[in-house]
């Protein structure tokens, strides 16, 4: 097994930074990722009635295809986002970087809300996607280079749950969707939908763009990795001191992404049970979801600390799988039982994203860490672009939702047998 080369904390002694820096560093992060998740969880409320709006077509069949397309370009907008942004992240700083990716999906996520027709929203929605893509390594590379070693189990739970404290907000809204909507109006001012001006909300991370750039400083690490003349390139992720772990993080990466995409699957699955309340319920199973996932991603990283990386990845693939079948197979209609087994699933599917934070930044050092995470974390996101297109085939496949979702939980099985390939990083510092 590959070591990583010796380093010392640097956040130690004199040069250690002040507390109040290091709160900064990571409320700026945790709201970037939270404005993620927002912004993912609100597409999801206003996508079907904008490309119905836009299309013409109110059949849910015919526009379906018009949803997948923007979901597909969406994913594939964060997988070039990671590696686009990574690359400028390990060049010209994590914090002016960073200032470009949350500019980047705040303008677009906005613009969305003015487009004339789907062709434009899709371009909207993957132009905003590679902002999105690109936060994400950014906040954990700032993050993690400039927090304590000892921090970063804890930090990388925070990071993890983030999103979905977005993702919960956003449900919030879909559950209060008729307060909304009356508030801005059943067609919106000036005979305009609500959804638009919903949309229109994803200005508000560019905010967060200025106190980024007033009050967060570049990482101490990076800024002596620079001052040394350090450089990097895309293809030093695939040389030979690199290449296996880049290959098994992405894998990793690739199962994590999977997965939570099938279990993605639920609110469209509460969905289709029909009903006067439909959307209610839509919004509900968001809702127990998000705070499953919230719970999931903080105790990935801290269990990632306390039974070691690899245990706790595979620990967590195999109760993700065994949640997940029962979450699709037990409940036998829509009530409290699918609620608790989708925030249970929710648990246990969610927390190889708070493990992501932890071990991903450990692979890499400071030179090309941006370009790294970017890559090996979004890798997953263009087989889930296809597998977009397949969910209707595999549904019809199976015979149902539960019956395809719980076949598909088996992605899990692959993830436990990779991780026993990946290097094991526990109790070592963050390379530099």
């Amino acid at each position: 097994m590959e070591k990583h080369a010796s380093a010392n904390p640097i956040n130690t002694g004199a040069s250690s930074p002040k507390k109040s820096t290091l709160a900064l560093t990571l409320i700026i992060a945790w709201l970037g990722w939270m404005f993620d998740g927002m912004e993912m969880g609100l597409y999801s409320q206003v996508i079907h009635p904008a490309l119905k709006d836009l299309t013409g077509i109110q059949n849910p069949e015919a526009v379906a295809p018009y949803v997948g397309l923007t979901m597909a370009l969406f994913l594939i907008g964060m997988s070039v986002g990671g590696v686009v942004f990574g690359r400028l992240g390990d060049r010209i700083g994590r914090v002016r970087t960073m200032v470009i990716t949350v500019l980047v999906y705040a303008v677009f996520t906005g613009l969305s809300g003015f487009v004339r027709n789907w062709q434009e929203l899709a371009v909207c929605r993957f132009l905003g996607a590679t902002g999105l893509g690109g936060e994400w390594g950014l906040g954990v590379a700032l993050v993690m280079e400039t927090w304590p070693n000892t921090s970063r189990p804890v930090l990388a739970g925070l990071l993890g749950g983030a999103a979905n404290f977005g993702f919960l907000a956003a449900s919030l809204v879909g559950l209060n969707i008729d307060r909304v909507a009356a508030m801005v109006g059943a067609v919106g001012r000036g005979g305009l939908p609500a959804w638009r001006y919903v949309l229109v909300v994803g200005f508000v991370p560019a905010v967060l763009t200025f106190f980024i750039r007033l009050a967060v400083k570049e990482p101490e690490r990076w800024v002596k990795s620079r001052a040394r003349g350090e450089a990097s390139a895309l293809s030093e992720l695939f040389s030979p001191r690199f290449r296996s772990r880049t290959v098994v993080a992405a894998l990793c990466a690739t199962v994590a992404v999977l997965g939570t995409w099938v279990y993605q699957w639920v609110p469209t699955w509460v969905n289709a049970m029909g009903g006067p309340n439909a959307a209610h319920n839509r919004a509900a199973a968001q809702f127990w979801m998000a705070i499953g996932a919230i719970v999931g991603a903080f105790l990935g990283g801290y269990t990632g600390n306390w039974l070691e990386r690899r245990k706790t990845y595979a620990f967590f693939c195999a109760t993700s799988l065994i949640s997940g079948v029962a979450m699709w197979l037990l409940p036998k209609s829509f009530g409290a039982e699918l609620l608790a087994w989708a925030c249970i699933a929710g648990v246990f599917t969610t927390s190889l994203f708070g493990w992501l934070p932890l071990y991903l930044p450990e692979l890499f050092p400071t030179r090309i860490r941006a370009t790294g995470e970017g890559f090996t974390f979004n890798a997953g996101r263009v087989l889930a672009a296809v597998g977009v297109f397949t969910t209707g085939p595999l549904v019809k496949a199976f015979g149902s939702y539960p019956k395809a979702g719980a076949t598909m939980m088996l992605i899990y099985l692959v993830g436990f047998a990779i991780i026993w390939l990946a290097p094991e990083t526990h109790g070592e510092p963050l390379p530099d």
